[in-house]
């Protein structure tokens, strides 16, 4: 073997998995396997107390080199009985007589403090009814020794009914599997495949590895994904993953689209806050006029759908709009001591009568909610065939977005960040634009809003942040070296584990250091998993890249979970001005938490100088609004030449 093998930190050694021994090993692998000499771990009983899991284990792998296949795993070694994992890469290699042998490369977190080991593989072999013959020593440590039989250990008993069909037939099964072990329901990725022993007797070889932390950040985004933050209730995409197992089961359902008749002055009028009010109390509303198989979703900011499963033949189910019509039109009470009166208008659509698509379905509710609108509001409507012609935007949106970049149809406005102490511009927030020559200027939250639903937003997102680090390398030249970009990014995003890293390639490849990028969630994003070291917002920051906490104020508004967030910028929602000249006490106690937490405080929808005057006497250096600067293309900037 070539001497430089010796002085690599990589242990790295043959294995002779036909006579279960290390046949040559440099001085790195002897350190792993706590050898004084080559000799002695040649000569070493390897073979003594293996279990037949990792036996057949390894006999596959042997079929695998020979085709030349490379495998990356986490193993468990226990060299006179201390327990060692390490991430090992296993290929194929010739013995001197023709045999195939393993060539193992292997690296720990002993020999490499930095590395970080991910799951450990875990083995086991079961008979084709599933009862258990072996596991490897990580197996017995995550089950116990009490040797279950698959149907006990999947949580789901049809799984293992799926596993055997599915390797009988000669296929490899992979999925995610939620596992009983003695400490409780955990996620495991399983893959399986259909074996036969030295005995040729048939069994099967399953692979596990622990996967529940990252599965259960999954599922906690993708709830979060699916719910509505303010009511508590399902959001369209959760309400849409609802309907799909209704479809898949052909189960008849009605929809009852319900949209607040003067909502908007509310909000306009006495403030997002009183407006969030009388949403929680039309929510609970509909829960007590809801059957108790009903669903109920909060589709939009004021809009309302109610899943029936009950009989939805005529004219029973005119009782039960009229129960919805007459529980939403009492006056409401406000936490303010403010009484208002609000009326609402609804649209029924049925399944399968009215279409067998979901979007369809909801658009012709959709449609005759409308059509009750025309009629004067507070009524019902039932759909009627040709009533969602007047509603194509929808439709017309989705279709024309997924051709958007390839037509060049995006464009990106940056608004600057201004510090008043100095009068400089310090970073620029990337906006969308999206002009379409069919449907005009469409308005950035409903770009996002079909994106997230259609799953554009992936790439969307991805467009945005590479077109906004592309032209910071222009606006550094065109106004200061020190200014930075903000770039917002929806929850849904974060569930790509490889966020931050190619958010760092696209920095790398212009040249920008992390800290030149600021990646601004809402509150919402930001609170789920707070507390988790693996948390999405935590890979970023530990990455460099700074996150701002967006709109506050708008979310969870509490001020309790701001020292848990790890921000370093708090946005304050414009929401917060309409009472400035009458109250500053808010801000004041805003600004002055913030700054005693380290964190910088941003002030959006300056619109004044008197407004920047004020916000400037109590602290709030940095602002962002019309009166600072609007949305402009990076050309404007070229040529005022700031």
């Amino acid at each position: 073997m070539p001497v430089d093998l010796q002085k690599l930190h990589t242990a790295i050694w043959i294995y002779d998995i036909d006579h279960s021994c290390v046949v040559w090993a440099n001085q790195a692998a002897l350190k792993l396997w706590n050898s004084p000499s080559l000799d002695e771990l040649v000569n070493r009983d390897i073979k003594t107390g293996q279990s037949v899991a990792v036996k057949e284990s390894l006999l596959q792998y042997q079929q695998a080199f020979k085709k030349g296949q490379v495998i990356q795993e986490n193993w468990s070694y226990s060299p006179k009985g201390k327990n060692i994992e390490a991430f090992c890469q296993f290929s194929g290699i010739e013995t001197e007589d023709g045999r195939m042998a393993m060539l193992v490369e292997a690296t720990t977190s002993e020999l490499n403090s930095h590395i970080k080991l991910g799951a450990t593989t875990i083995l086991s072999v079961h008979s084709m009814e599933g009862q258990f013959i072996s596991g490897n020593p990580p197996f017995i440590k995550s089950f116990g020794e009490e040797g279950l039989s698959l149907s006990q250990l999947f949580c789901d008993p049809d799984t293992f009914i799926d596993l055997k069909d599915s390797t009988l037939e000669g296929h490899r099964f992979e999925k995610d599997v939620l596992m009983n072990t003695p400490k409780g329901e955990t996620w495991f990725r399983v893959f399986a495949i259909h074996n036969h022993n030295e005995q040729e007797q048939s069994t099967l070889l399953l692979h596990h590895y622990n996967i529940h932390e990252r599965k259960t950040l999954e599922q906690n985004l993708r709830q979060q994904a699916w719910s509505d933050p303010l009511t508590g209730l399902l959001n369209r995409r959760g309400l849409t993953h609802k309907l799909e197992k209704n479809i898949e089961n052909e189960t008849p359902f009605s929809i009852f689209y319900i949209d607040l008749d003067g909502f908007k002055m509310v909000n306009d009028s006495l403030g997002h806050n009183l407006g969030d009010d009388v949403l929680i109390e039309v929510c609970q509303r509909l829960k007590q006029a809801c059957h108790q198989t009903d669903t109920l979703c909060r589709f939009g900011g004021d809009e309302f759908i109610v899943v029936s499963y009950q009989n939805t033949s005529r004219p029973n189910n005119e009782e039960r709009y009229q129960v919805f019509l007459d529980c939403l039109s009492d006056t409401y009470q406000t936490l303010q001591g403010k009484r208002l009166s609000i009326s609402a208008s609804i649209g029924i659509a049925h399944y399968p009568t009215d279409g067998i698509d979901i979007q369809h379905i909801i658009t012709c509710a959709d449609a005759a909610m409308y059509q009750a609108k025309k009629q004067g509001k507070k009524c019902w409507v039932e759909y009627q065939n040709g009533m969602e012609l007047k509603l194509k935007r929808i439709s017309h949106l989705s279709q024309n977005l997924a051709l958007a970049d390839k037509n060049e149809e995006f464009t990106l406005h940056y608004q600057p960040i201004v510090d008043v102490s100095s009068g400089r511009i310090v970073s620029f927030e990337a906006l969308l634009r999206w002009s379409n020559e069919e449907l005009g200027e469409v308005g950035p939250e409903e770009v996002i809003r079909i994106a997230e639903e259609t799953g554009l937003i992936y790439e969307l997102e991805d467009w945005v942040l590479d077109r906004a680090i592309c032209d910071l390398v222009k606006l550094k030249e065109l106004v200061t070296p020190d200014v930075t970009m903000a770039v917002n990014l929806s929850g849904l995003h974060l569930l790509d584990i490889n966020l931050a890293e190619r958010i760092l390639q696209i920095l790398s490849k212009n040249s920008l250091k992390p800290h030149d990028l600021t990646i601004e969630l809402t509150e919402t994003v930001l609170v789920c998993n707070i507390n988790s070291e693996s948390s999405p917002t935590r890979t970023l920051i530990e990455s460099g890249i700074k996150v701002s906490i967006d709109d506050f104020g708008t979310g969870y508004s509490s001020l309790a979970y701001l020292h848990t967030i790890p921000a370093s910028t708090v946005k304050i929602d414009k929401s917060f001005l309409d009472s400035t000249k009458y109250n500053t006490t808010t801000l004041e106690c805003i600004y002055r938490l913030v700054t005693t937490l380290n964190m910088d405080c941003l002030i959006e929808g300056i619109e004044t100088q008197q407004q920047a005057d004020l916000l400037r006497s109590i602290g709030y250096n940095l602002q962002q609004g019309y009166f600072h600067g609007k949305p402009k293309p990076i050309e404007y900037y070229h040529k005022s030449k700031i």
